[in-house]
């Protein structure tokens, strides 16, 4: 039989006082105690940094061009005030430069205010927080600038603009190459408009910046853009009135030519861009027109068949336009836009047109060459017919045969010519063959009382009282190969 183990009887040891003060301080208590120690010297540092950022500013803090980093208020107002003293703004752009000290800008600012609103941005209880990022205190500058600036703005601008271009708005014009009206599109030139310069050295100053860049945005602008609804209504409405592309005759030759082009420089706008057809404009033309056509008395410059280059002037013959009714013509056609050749109305015409100062008659005329004492015809080939010596009016001032371009008026077979003589006597002369081209007073006729002809016996006391002698036998032929209406030029 087995008997159990007797129990242990060993007294248990009793507890020491070293074993006691280490049941008391045990681990955890010992990391509690840490904890709170470490907690409490962090408060104390986050405390006293939060009083040190109260009036000072965070690391990496700029404010303007200065980095202020860790400085105090009063540090900072002293260095804006001697950045002040020596500031100076560097306008540039779009052609333009001018130098500004602040002093010429009359600029000023509240130094104790722009620190404030600067130090306001930050909270100095994050501190923790805010000494870990970048500040950007610039915004807080707020220079003000009185008067000076816009007037030294105002001054430079406006000596720059006395040779800058200047906008241009878009405007109704006719295009050549469109051969209508269209809206030519705005243009800003180069022209600086002095209050956005102003605005934009005015926001440099503000914030302190040495430099001042002017972009497009400071250019003066157009009033007028081209997407302004009346401009594109208001060519519509011109093209309606230059429809018209007449060609305008003068013996069947082009005179002139009335198209869109021409049309369109008499066309004006009101102040509601309403077109309309210058009146004005129109019979300023039409006078340039009768001044370029009319031929009746001008000097013309001709070859003769047989080579001889002769100049006249004056006679009632030639083309006279009629105004009146080349006016009515003209803007009757505008008005309908007609389209086709058409003749100017004429008071009078001519047998051939080739314009100012050149022949305008045809082939067939008589030659009457005072200078050679000699009359010669021409057929409608221009060939020779006919011709003969003559002898004109006595060079005395008042016998004198007139020289110009006529029209033969009539003729007449026989006819007795009437007149005066120097003396005041009367005289009557028959003829056989009467030609007279200057009213029924001055012609070509028969002489038989003169012996002889040609030469210069009408300086010799034979001349006639203006009218041109011819032999007998050769005004009879004359008589028979002229007509009435034919032209007789008579020269020198």
């Amino acid at each position: 039989m087995k008997h159990a183990a007797p129990a242990d009887q060993t007294p248990a040891p009793a507890s020491s006082p070293e074993t006691t003060a280490r049941r008391r301080f045990s681990a955890p208590k010992i990391i509690g105690i840490v904890a709170g120690s470490i907690v409490g010297l962090l408060l104390i540092a986050y405390v006293a940094g939060s009083l040190y950022f109260t009036d000072r500013f965070m690391p990496n803090t700029v404010l303007g061009d200065h980095d202020v980093s860790l400085k105090t208020s009063s540090e900072v107002q002293a260095i804006l005030d001697d950045a002040l003293s020596d500031y100076t703004v560097a306008v540039s752009g779009q052609g333009f430069s001018m130098k500004l000290s602040a002093k010429d800008a009359g600029v000023s600012f509240d130094g104790q205010a722009i620190v404030a609103d600067a130090l306001g941005n930050t909270n100095p209880w994050l501190w923790p927080l805010e000494i870990a990022r970048e500040h950007d205190e610039t915004d807080s500058l707020a220079a003000s600038s009185g008067s000076g600036l816009a007037n030294a703005v105002r001054t430079a601008v406006d000596e720059f603009n006395a040779t800058a271009t200047p906008p241009t708005d878009a405007v109704v014009a006719f295009d050549e190459q469109k051969n209508a009206f269209a809206v030519q599109p705005e243009a800003t030139g180069t022209a600086l408009d002095v209050d956005a310069v102003a605005k934009a050295i005015g926001s440099a100053i503000a914030s302190m910046q040495p430099t001042a860049k002017l972009t497009a945005d400071a250019l003066q602008q157009p009033a007028v853009p081209a997407t302004d609804p009346k401009l594109q209504a208001a060519a519509e409405a011109a093209n309606q009135l230059v429809k018209a592309d007449m060609q305008l005759m003068m013996g069947g030759d082009v005179a002139a030519e009335v198209n869109p082009a021409l049309v369109s420089t008499w066309i004006s706008f009101d102040e509601n861009l309403t077109p309309s057809l210058d009146e004005e404009a129109l019979i300023a033309w039409a006078k340039q027109l009768e001044a370029a056509c009319d031929t009746v008395g001008t000097e013309r410059t001709y070859t003769r068949p047989d080579g001889k280059v002769i100049t006249v002037a004056g006679g009632p013959y030639g083309w006279l336009t009629d105004g009146e009714a080349l006016l009515e013509l003209v803007k009757e056609g505008v008005a309908n836009g007609t389209v086709g050749a058409v003749d100017i109305p004429c008071k009078t015409t001519g047998t051939a047109y080739n314009g100012a100062g050149a022949q305008d008659w045809s082939a067939r005329y008589c030659d009457i060459d005072l200078s050679e004492q000699h009359v010669r015809f021409y057929d409608e080939t221009g060939t020779l017919i006919w011709e003969a010596p003559c002898v004109s009016g006595t060079p005395n001032g008042a016998h004198n045969t007139p020289t110009g371009v006529f029209w033969l008026n009539q003729k007449a077979s026989p006819s007795v010519l009437k007149g005066t003589n120097l003396d005041g006597s009367k005289y009557e002369s028959a003829v056989r063959y009467w030609m007279p081209f200057v009213g029924n007073v001055i012609g070509l006729h028969d002489a038989d009382w003169q012996a002889a002809f040609g030469s210069t016996l009408y300086q010799q006391g034979r001349g006639s009282h203006g009218c041109v002698n011819l032999p007998v036998g050769s005004a009879a032929d004359l008589f028979g190969i002229i007509q009435s209406g034919d032209v007789v030029v008579c020269h020198w």
